[in-house]
């Protein structure tokens, strides 16, 4: 099959597809409206879905070998202002990230996959995962059996990127995405009046004391020639007025790093630096860590491969952008990749030729080239296709 020829006759629906899940982003693992229009699409492609964990997953071919796709389904808890005559319609939640995107684009890829299937030389099995964003849902996919019956010989998964040119490639060899363990602090003083500071524990003082020392810990204590990060991306207290000092001082924030050391010395030291601290102003603290990913580290040999199929369907279009990307975010596809050698892709859904939009994911205005869709579903397609005839017995 001609996956872009057939893509681009399917481009219609791809839109339409994509336009609906953009439409009504939901957030985590609890995504009901987006899994039930994914089921409902696939099973009347003659697919059957199983629930797997949060996720869902259906398979086209059969036999050995075996490749996963995976597409991810969330969206972002913000307010989206890209003015998009089919922007979110539900408050306080946004595709900003373009996971809609990627849901659309295996979706298309599935259905061209379904039609070819008797000329499929294995199994594609296709993974539809909630909960990137919070960082849980490919590991409770893990959990409910994804990497079994069957179990993947290879992986891949793409990315939108909404600055990148329209139908560019870029990627990673070796690490391509950080670890991220997200942390809480606590810091716990006793709240008085304004005007009676030594009454009162200022718990504000010391958070602010705790931000300066973690902050020291990547200048002065992670080798200079490691990439390393420790950001604080929130802080408040349990008052809102001008002359109360706070009971409690909540902070939020990250470590990221490709480095398992460097990870494991910020991770304790973080614990020590904020125990020490609180300790030496009168607080008493607490430190909590939410989800916690592995770095994404991708196999150079399947990514080599996957890389001259995606060329194949694209043709020019595919022009890889270098050099390969490090990323600083996180990404919980790690989860798969720690344990089935995978390939991962950023692909160009940038700048409207004519109007130029240029915000990157996560800002609230950001807009994405619907151009860009049946490429990515081709190069799903293709990827699985070729792969597969080329590792067949």
């Amino acid at each position: 099959m001609d996956y872009l020829k057939r893509a681009h006759e399917l481009t219609e629906e791809i839109v339409e597809n994509r336009r609906f899940l953009h439409q009504h982003p939901e957030i985590g693992c609890d995504i009901p409206v987006t899994k039930a229009f994914v089921e409902d699409k696939l099973k009347c492609m003659g697919y059957e879905v199983a629930h797997v964990g949060p996720g869902l997953v259906a398979m086209a071919g059969h036999g050995s070998p075996v490749i996963l796709l995976r597409a991810d389904m969330d969206g972002l808890l913000m307010e989206e202002e890209s003015g998009l005559p089919f922007a979110s319609v539900n408050p306080g939640k946004a595709h900003c990230c373009g996971h809609d995107n990627h849901t659309a684009m295996l979706l298309g890829a599935a259905k061209m996959l379904k039609e070819n299937e008797a000329d499929l030389k294995g199994t594609v099995k296709l993974m539809f995962q909630p909960g990137e964003e919070t960082g849980n849902g490919a590991q409770e996919m893990i959990n409910g059996g994804l990497l079994e019956n069957p179990r993947p010989d290879v992986t891949m998964a793409f990315h939108v990127d909404a600055l990148l040119p329209l139908g560019k490639l870029n990627y990673s060899k070796g690490p391509a995405f950080c670890s991220n363990d997200v942390f809480k602090i606590e810091v716990m003083g006793k709240a008085g009046h304004g005007a009676r500071p030594h009454q009162a524990v200022d718990a504000i003082n010391a958070s602010a004391h705790i931000i300066t020392g973690l902050e020291a810990l990547i200048s002065r204590e992670c080798t200079p020639t490691e990439i390393c990060m420790l950001t604080v991306c929130s802080i408040e207290s349990d008052t809102k007025t001008f002359n109360v000092f706070p009971q409690v001082v909540t902070m939020t924030g990250s470590i990221r790093t490709y480095n398992t050391e460097q990870r494991a010395l910020l991770v304790r030291r973080l614990q020590e630096v904020v125990d020490g601290i609180s300790k030496t102003f009168n607080c008493t603290s607490k430190v909590t860590f939410g989800h916690q990913n592995d770095p994404l580290i991708v196999d150079d040999q399947v990514e080599t491969e996957m890389r001259g199929y995606l060329e194949e369907v694209l043709g020019d279009e595919a022009s890889v952008v270098e050099p390969p990307i490090m990323k600083m975010g996180s990404e919980d596809f790690a989860s798969v990749t720690v344990q089935i050698p995978s390939a991962y892709f950023y692909i160009g859904a940038g700048p409207d030729r004519e109007n130029g939009y240029f915000c990157s994911q996560h800002n609230a205005k950001v807009r994405f080239n619907e151009e860009m869709l049946p490429y990515g579903a081709a190069g799903f397609a293709n990827c699985a296709a070729r792969w597969l005839e080329n590792h067949s017995k």
